[in-house]
């Protein structure tokens, strides 16, 4: 906008912006707002990324993505308007440097058809909590009061070798949590302990639920499992960097993964759901259970699920 003298506008000038996202932390049900590197970059195109603004909303902002000048600048009144844009395939990367949450990357086609805002699918967002962009725990992430954790090094039982990327649904307590495993196979779970809500119940609250020690839940576990489904949308990308070249797009791991079979004994055999207790103020590691009782595994064994 321009002006000349006090209070003259000569010039305005409208500028959209194509793609707006807030990203949430799943374990505590919050927008996450600092320590995210978010890019954007036009696939199968030799155009640098294009780095999101955080707004003071809380959403990370993308504008001058290449391609897109005709969508960002419209056309004024009484200009005409151009034809609708042909839809162009992004990848959003999100980084954290507190390594709270993994790598994620997913695919996007702009512009979208909707005022800017990207609104994630039902398989991301736990159900119930309307469509959020959702971030998942690092196997690094520190755990908070009141947090329950399960944590997994999941390896593939047949090719000898981490299960990288697989994952995992968590039952607890009515509650479905989802967590990924990392390159290594590595996974944590984190949630709101079902004690903090057990509390909240009485009258007083808090009134007749005894003392926490001791206390446990049911808990189930199942995993999804198939790398030759997973999709690479930067494999083979000039200049494209680790973690960006081994990292599988968000909706393959999700979606396209199916049901694996789960070593919860060494004897077998496996089963489709792991289960057992979580115990207050302990986190749960899941592991194949040796025959021997002298062996210590530290790994859970699971197995592909072929079709008949």
């Amino acid at each position: 906008m321009s002006m000349a003298g006090p209070g003259v506008f000569l010039e305005q000038r409208t500028v959209f912006t194509v793609l707006g996202i807030q990203f949430w932390d799943q374990t505590v049900d919050q927008p996450v707002t600092d320590g995210l590197s978010v890019t954007a970059q036009l696939q199968g195109a030799d155009y640098p990324p294009v780095a999101a603004l955080r707004t003071y909303s809380g959403f990370y902002a993308f504008q001058g993505l290449p391609c897109l000048s005709d969508v960002e600048y419209p056309a004024t009144e009484g200009q005409s308007q151009s034809s609708p844009p042909n839809l162009l395939p992004f990848v959003i990367k999100v980084a954290d440097s507190f390594n709270r949450f993994l790598p994620m990357l997913f695919s996007v086609d702009l512009p979208l058809p909707y005022p800017g805002l990207f609104l994630s699918n039902n398989t991301v967002s736990p159900p119930g909590s309307g469509a959020r962009a959702y971030l998942f725990s690092a196997p690094t992430r520190a755990t908070g009061q009141g947090i329950g954790v399960v944590r997994v090094d999941l390896w593939d039982h047949e090719e000898d070798k981490p299960a990288a990327f697989a994952a995992l649904q968590v039952t607890i307590d009515g509650n479905v949590w989802t967590g990924i495993a990392d390159e290594e196979g590595r996974a944590q779970v984190q949630f709101p302990s079902p004690l903090i809500q057990r509390l909240s119940l009485g009258s007083p609250p808090g009134i007749g639920q005894g003392p926490p020690s001791g206390m446990s839940w049911p808990i189930q576990v199942q995993v999804r499992y198939q790398p030759e489904k997973l999709a690479f949308p930067l494999r083979g990308s000039r200049d494209i960097a680790w973690p960006w070249s081994i990292t599988p797009s968000l909706k393959s791991i999700l979606d396209a993964q199916q049901p694996a079979a789960i070593w919860q004994q060494e004897a077998g055999p496996p089963v489709p759901v792991w289960t057992g207790d979580l115990f207050y103020g302990q986190e749960l590691v899941l592991r194949t259970v040796p025959n021997a009782a002298t062996t210590v595994f530290s790994t859970l064994s699971i197995s592909q699920v072929t079709s008949p």
